[in-house]
This record gives structure tokens, sequence and C-alpha cells, in this order.
């Protein structure tokens, strides 16, 4: 299986979930949570990219500082989710 398309198959799955959470919530908070998973992400990544700690293959095409947005963006999709996930399923048994 060419690993491009599974990593489009992922990042789209979890772009679509993310919409319907966004969706079905209609709260902007969730928006946050993904701008700020995206950011802190994206600085994560670029210091370990930068420590050579790992690299990304050449199929990404839009990179920046050598760093897939693609990548950047599915984790603050990721994040978002996961937050839903717990306050939908976790937090009210805590409670």
């Amino acid at each position: 299986m060419n690993p491009q398309i599974i990593w489009y198959a992922i990042f789209l799955v979890l772009l679509a979930t993310y919409l319907v959470i966004q969706v079905l919530t209609g709260d902007k908070k969730y928006f946050i949570y993904f701008i700020l998973g995206s950011f802190f992400g994206f600085y994560f990544d670029l210091i370990s990219f930068i420590n050579g700690y790992y690299s990304y293959p050449d199929f990404y095409h839009f990179k920046l500082f050598g760093l897939p947005i693609s990548m950047t963006l599915a984790e603050g999709f990721s994040i978002a989710i996961t937050i839903y996930l717990f306050n939908r399923f976790i937090l009210p048994k805590i409670k």
C-alpha cells in the first residue's frame, strides 16, 4: 500500500471528524483547541526536526521550515477531537 495514500486518508478522516464536531457543537472553543494544538505541535515538531530526531518523507508537498503543513494541521485536529471525546465521555463519569 502506498504510504502517501494512507497518510492522506488519515488526514481526511481527522479533518472530517473535526468538522463534524465543529458543526454539531457550534462551539468556538474547539477551533481554539485546533489552533493551539497546531501551534504547539508545530513548535515541538520543529525542535525535534532541527535536532535531527526524525525526518519526513518527500511526498509531503507543502512544507514550512521542512515540516509538512498537513502534519501540523492533523495535530491540531487530533487535539480538538481528543478534548471533545474527553468532555463527552470521560468527564461526565468523573462528576
